[in-house]
């Protein structure tokens, strides 16, 4: 009878990790692979200083659920794993609120992200980081034994075991391949440092000729509303 329970916990346990690598391969796969891939290379769209601040924010949401992978579920990836997904959530209400399709003042049709389903990317931004929430509740609500887990993972238990998982493999692998193909989109579009991303950045290019590096944003006041601060007029007494 013991042996029994052993092995269903066993099973829970496998099928929480196997869950969180499926949603590893989700994230890293569709929205960073296909604006990379399939938006970027593909169709020439590149991405400007706060799309990549959004992108890089995914990367990261990634990067803690494989240390929940590779070391175990813990309360503070889970916290990381919340904070970053509000946080990309507020860039992405900040930058529709400037380039999106419904009312956003800058777009003109002029290309400030492409259109994926009638909504510019700057949407699917807000879409993907809740979808992060949405499925990381039901991920714990679909696991057993969630106590278990962190506690084995607190201890260490979970060495050899988690090292050799086949969907954690996998999804290691499409992070790799997927991160190297954004670097070297960052290179092509932004520069190494000190250059930075642009606000208005220039068809993506494998013509080195047609590469255009800036350091604009280097020169900006310190300011929540960064350019859109004019200074005051001077007034007569």
């Amino acid at each position: 009878m013991q042996n029994l329970e052993q092995n269903q916990i066993l099973a829970a346990e496998r099928g929480f990790f196997n869950l969180m690598s499926l949603a590893i391969i989700a994230l890293v796969a569709l929205p960073v692979g296909i604006a990379c891939l399939a938006l970027g290379f593909g169709m020439g769209d590149s991405p400007c200083v706060m799309c990549w601040a959004e992108r890089i924010t995914m990367i990261a949401i990634s990067l803690i659920a494989l240390f929940i992978l590779r070391y175990g579920l813990r309360p503070g990836y889970v916290a990381a794993l919340l904070l970053m997904a509000c946080w990309g959530m507020f860039n992405g209400f900040i930058h529709y609120s400037l380039d999106g399709t419904f009312g956003g003042y800058l777009d003109i049709k002029q290309g400030f992200g492409l259109e994926i389903l009638g909504a510019h990317t700057q949407l699917w931004v807000i879409v993907v980081d809740f979808c992060v929430i949405a499925f990381l509740a039901v991920i714990f609500l679909c696991s057993k034994n969630l106590g278990e887990i962190m506690k084995k993972s607190a201890s260490g238990e979970y060495g050899e075991f988690l090292r050799y998982l086949p969907l954690g493999k996998i999804a290691n692998l499409i992070f790799i391949v997927i991160i190297a193909a954004n670097c070297a989109q960052a290179f092509i579009v932004s520069g190494p440092p000190p250059y930075l991303g642009s606000s208005t950045p220039a068809r993506l290019s494998l013509d080195p000729a047609k590469w255009f590096w800036e350091k604009d944003h280097w020169q900006s006041a310190l300011d929540f509303r960064f350019d859109w601060n004019p200074e005051l007029p001077d007034l007569p007494n």
